[in-house]
């Protein structure tokens, strides 16, 4: 006697098996997403800074003009900006121990800084830096999730 066979169709393992597979596949893209969003956080830190740097007058000092608009990474408030790699709120002047989070500015000397290049630098993560120069100008860098220099990021502001 022939038995009639079943409907076809999947079972509840395969189809659990299929959701696993695409969402193992689909993980990379994500963190890619992710990754992209906190650098347009970054992005938008860096035209901040930009626009108060041409606010300034030459007289101001520029680490006391940005620390009081976006906050001192000692003391932060929820209102500072924040690093969106490092979630660090405030302006520091020097650079940060390589242990201890990167502030959302940077505000350094020409003579002890190190120039933010295509060069992984961990300090620098996720931070825009201003540094300012001898000729009383000022260069402008935003810095990616592994401290390299962001294409197109880099402005000098002459006061």
């Amino acid at each position: 006697m022939i038995r009639p066979r079943k409907e076809g169709g999947y079972t509840l393992t395969e189809l659990m098996i299929v959701i696993v597979v695409v969402g193992f596949l689909a993980f990379p893209e994500m963190e890619h997403i992710r990754t992209a969003a906190k650098l347009t956080g970054v992005q938008s830190n860096y035209r901040s800074v930009i626009m108060t740097i041409y606010g300034l007058q030459s007289t101001e000092d520029v680490a006391t003009k940005l620390t009081s608009y976006f906050g001192d990474s000692e003391n932060p408030k929820v209102e500072d900006m924040t690093n969106p790699i490092t979630n660090k709120m405030g302006v520091a002047t020097v650079v940060a121990p390589a242990d201890e989070p990167t502030p959302a500015v940077y505000v350094l000397d020409e003579i002890v800084t190190t120039v933010p290049s295509e060069v992984e630098q961990s300090d620098y993560k996720g931070a825009v830096v201003a540094i300012v120069k001898a000729d009383n100008s000022i260069v402008v860098y935003g810095c990616d999730e592994v401290g390299k220099l962001m294409t197109g990021f880099q402005r000098t502001i002459k006061l």
